[in-house]
């Protein structure tokens, strides 16, 4: 046992105690904490102030007065202030107070009088290049051109609609300001053709917002989030993955640099090759909870920041522990198996690609299993090595609808099996593989290897 912890922490001292490890496990989450208090001044937009002339050319003269309302300054924020409101519903009221994204800034901006646009009808007998050519001067802000089809409401909005011609330098902003206002002038004639005021038209199709609350079993309220909650299992697993593939990479690599390096023959010199591979393997099992411990922090962090650490259950961080064993010992004895069997980091790369190829599977899969954590497809990948901890880690951290006690209980049983399974197969390849050199082995002679006593 001295041997082993002795090859730990020689393990452990060559990978997290470099300036490269540290750079990335501490460095680089504190700089991602400053960050997000950054975020809103970084990402606050310098809007120029608007001023200047749009010209719209249309047959009808109820479209240019309907586009000089949409660009009342009133009117435009009432429009961003719809905006916002969505953005609330999407993402919560306290992120959306705490973290100001573009949307919001632009909506700051807005509020000011900086929006100055004088609206003209262009005349019949206007050249279209002529007032394309003062767009390009600076002499227009933009030209609009309504179709006559505009107005007929039974064509498909492809067919019926406008063109919109800015400067080069046109400001995206400034652009989709234009749109909006013209689209909804001409929504607004098409309603008034029918009888109807478009004021009251929008208030009775304002959709009713939904006020859910989730109900905990402490007897408290917390508002619905649904963005996040589909957003926390992914994020658990991605989580997994850096901690158990950077570590296992770090396996990887080490192994065959010091087996191409001749290192392995004088390590076997004093510990046997189980003793050198159950070594590393803790080695780096300290390398990975550090990794772990960062950015599981960092996240915990920022949902305590943004008041929605009631998402995240004490239960789903038990669960991630669990998991996380599960899946490094899985995938770090892949990274040793294959390492110690290849002189090159090249070699690697055939034997190691189908099990990555494997593993991409529940990044794929990430919507329906998160959408459907029940379902069949779930259900049976929750029991595939070396997907089992992924897999469960996206059902589980699933917000709709929960998973079976007795499936869990079962995968983790099941996943544990197949984890001691792999790690005396990959044991087993070890132990021939280490002093083998020359041409790389092929699959079936990675399964002769596992039966040699």
């Amino acid at each position: 046992m001295n041997k082993v912890l002795w090859i730990a922490w020689r393990e452990f001292k060559h990978t997290a105690l470099t300036k490269a490890f540290i750079l990335a496990a501490i460095f680089i989450p504190i700089m991602i904490v400053g960050m997000i208090f950054l975020l809103g001044p970084l990402l606050k937009p310098r809007i120029a102030p608007l001023k200047g002339t749009l010209v719209v050319a249309a047959s009808d003269p109820e479209i240019t007065l309907g586009v000089i309302r949409e660009m009342d300054p009133d009117r435009i924020r009432e429009r961003q202030e719809l905006s916002r409101e969505r953005r609330e519903k999407a993402f919560g009221a306290e992120a959306e107070s705490k973290m100001m994204n573009p949307g919001a800034a632009m909506a700051e901006v807005l509020r000011l009088p900086s929006i100055h646009v004088k609206v003209e009808a262009a005349d019949a007998d206007a050249d279209l290049e002529v007032l394309k050519d003062q767009v390009r001067a600076g002499e227009l802000l933009a030209v609009a051109v309504v179709r006559d089809d505009a107005l007929v409401s039974e064509q498909t909005p492809a067919t019926n609609g406008y063109d919109l011609f800015v400067a080069s330098d046109s400001a995206p902003n400034h652009t989709t300001l234009f749109e909006d206002a013209l689209a909804d002038a001409i929504v607004g004639v098409r309603v008034g053709r029918v009888g109807l005021n478009i004021e009251n038209t929008r208030s009775l199709l304002r959709r009713p917002e939904a006020n859910t609350r989730r109900v905990s079993e402490d007897g408290g309220e917390a508002s619905e989030n649904v963005a996040a909650k589909m957003i926390i299992p992914m994020a658990f697993m991605t989580l997994l993955w850096i901690a158990t593939f950077t570590s296992g990479n770090y396996l990887l690599t080490s192994t065959i640099e010091e087996k191409s390096n001749k290192v392995m023959e004088v390590l076997l010199s004093a510990v046997s090759p189980l003793q050198l591979m159950t070594g590393k393997l803790l080695g780096q099992a300290g390398v990975s909870f550090i990794l772990l411990a960062m950015y599981g922090g960092l996240g915990i962090a920022a949902l305590i920041a943004s008041a929605m650490m009631d998402l995240v259950p004490m239960i789903h961080l038990v669960y991630l522990l669990i998991f996380f064993i599960m899946g490094f010992f899985m995938v770090a004895a892949l990274m040793a198996g294959v390492g110690s069997a290849v002189s090159e980091l090249r070699e690697a790369q055939s034997l190691i690609t189908p099990v990555m190829m494997l593993l991409m599977i529940p990044l794929i899969l990430w919507l329906p299993i998160t959408e459907n954590p029940n379902g069949a497809l779930a259900t049976v990948t929750s029991y595939i090595p070396p997907l089992i901890p992924f897999v469960m880690m996206l059902r589980v951290t699933a917000a709709s609808e929960p998973v079976p006690l007795w499936q869990i209980l079962s995968s983790i049983v099941v996943g544990y099996i197949w984890m001691f399974i792999m790690i005396w197969m990959c044991a087993k390849i070890f132990r021939v593989g280490v002093l083998m050199y020359g041409k790389p082995p092929t699959p079936l002679e990675l399964l002769r290897w596992i039966r040699y006593r």
